[in-house]
């Protein structure tokens, strides 16, 4: 902050200089009195002025002029002791100033390397404020942060006297003092009254602000909020330094404000991408996240694709609902959907969703696979031998859980693959004549059968026995369909 006490401390060297050479002055002239002053009277009790000789004469215009040259000379010399004593004084101020802000710089340095250490925004912010009223003696300070939807700056953090003014606040950008300061990215040094003319917007509050500095938050050119540093004592001002200085640290302070805004934003995706991975598929969710992260948009991709589709239903559920225990068939269920789904996983198909006791699986998108019909075909075995350790793990448990079994269909054709559904609720699936001929497939499916078709048995290794079953009419299908059976 400026010292104001350099300009009276000049003005009092200089008075007392001034009151030195006068005094000089008057004791000079006072012995040349008291040099005259006898000559005079002598001459006058001698018979007049007369008596004066033109030696006695030039003698006293002689002393008068030394008199005059000397008052002159000490005028001189007293306004360039003046000057060199003002020189003085501010180069001792100006290294004062220069001290106190190296002094300053330092502790911002100290105060960016701990805000650079921390990573929770609150954490940050508390940090900025309170070391902005140790670093520069202020009395408040606070920081908006904006909001890109609203394009509106909230305060965040407020600290110092009279905090609770300035909490919660609004301002658009381009009102208020820093609503301009966000609208045209310069830092502001604002002196006593300030008027409203040059600040639409400007609410008065009911603290007096002596000084204040204002300055943007800033990532390159884009502004992420304001930080606000104010004197509410009358006596003192910040100083053009004070800007510099703190125009300095406010770039580091928004880079780390901004990796914790970063930091935030990326857990708060990781939390809604593990909540929607156990809504879809892993591999959708990422694909999701990678076209979020292209191009900002939700995505909404259909395409029609050459995939393979699964069916998987318990047979029996219905009656060992009505036996067993509740809590039973929650476990078991809670156990068939987790084997079922390690299943699909393991042979790099996604588990499009599980419909009461049935789970419907599909392998080939969003990321293709080499032979997706194969891929499919292992997936449901292995749902088969995992079924059958459920149901030895649960028999003891109730007699009822013997008596089920699983029947699957798998199907290999065309179909549309993304959103389906509405702009406020979809669901990424797939969906086609391909996806219905595997679920009436699966419909038709004994108990421990896989059944499938011929664009599916075509594709897969020889050492995959299949058996015919022949001509098959399934309903909502058209014409017969060439079934088979996988051993």
């Amino acid at each position: 902050m400026a010292d104001l006490a350099a300009e009276p401390q000049i003005q009092k060297i200089e008075k007392r200089v001034l009151q030195l050479v006068l005094l000089a002055v008057v004791v000079i002239l006072y012995l040349t009195l008291s040099l005259i002053y006898p000559q005079v009277f002598k001459a006058l009790d001698d018979g007049g002025l007369d008596v004066f000789s033109a030696d006695h004469f030039k003698f006293f215009i002689f002393l008068a002029t030394l008199i005059l040259l000397f008052c002159a000379y000490m005028i001189v010399h007293h306004r360039r002791l003046a000057r060199l004593t003002r020189d003085l004084v501010e180069q001792k101020e100006s290294g004062l100033r220069l001290s106190q802000d190296l002094k300053t710089l330092s502790a911002l340095f100290d105060v960016s390397y701990r805000i650079n250490s921390q990573d929770r925004l609150f954490d940050i912010l508390n940090t900025v404020t309170r070391e902005m009223l140790a670093c520069f003696h202020a009395d408040h300070s606070s920081i908006m942060m904006l909001d890109k939807r609203s394009q509106t700056l909230k305060t965040m953090v407020s600290t110092g006297e009279k905090a609770e003014l300035a909490k919660d606040a609004l301002v658009p950008i381009g009102h208020s003092i820093a609503g301009q300061v966000v609208k045209s990215g310069e830092p502001l040094l604002l002196q006593g009254k300030v008027n409203p003319a040059d600040f639409p917007g400007l609410q008065v509050k009911q603290k007096k602000i002596s000084s204040a500095l204002c300055v943007p938050l800033k990532i390159g050119s884009r502004c992420i909020g304001v930080l606000n540093v104010n004197l509410l004592d009358s006596s003192r001002f910040f100083s053009e330094s004070d800007l510099r200085l703190i125009s300095i640290f406010a770039n580091n302070a928004a880079v780390a404000i901004n990796n914790a805004l970063l930091m935030r934003e990326k857990v708060k995706r990781l939390q809604i991408q593990t909540v929607a991975e156990r809504l879809h598929p892993p591999a959708v969710i990422r694909e999701m996240v990678k076209a979020l992260e292209n191009d900002g948009k939700t995505p909404h991709p259909r395409e029609k694709v050459r995939i393979s589709i699964l069916f998987a239903d318990i047979r029996g559920f219905s009656s060992m609902v009505n036996e067993a225990a509740l809590e039973d068939v929650i476990d078991f269920l809670d156990d068939f959907y987790s084997a079922m789904n390690e299943a699909v996983a393991k042979h790099h198909g996604n588990t499009d969703k599980f419909i009461g006791d049935e789970v419907m699986a599909f392998f080939g998108a969003p990321n293709s696979l080499a032979n997706s019909a194969e891929s499919c075909t292992k997936a449901a075995i292995e749902m088969i031998h995992s079924f059958e350790q459920l149901q030895e793990k649960f028999s003891g448990k109730s007699p009822f859980f013997k008596d089920m079994g699983i029947g699957i269909g798998l199907n290999t054709g065309e179909a549309y693959f993304g959103h389906i559904g509405s702009e406020s609720r979809s669901d990424y699936t797939v969906i086609g004549k391909s996806v219905n001929l595997a679920r009436r497939l699966c419909e038709h499916a004994e108990s421990g059968q896989i059944l499938t078709t011929t664009d599916t048995v075509l594709m897969l290794d020889a050492q995959m026995n299949s058996e015919r079953l022949g001509a098959m009419a399934l309903k909502g299908i058209a014409g017969e369909v060439e079934v088979y059976r996988i051993r």
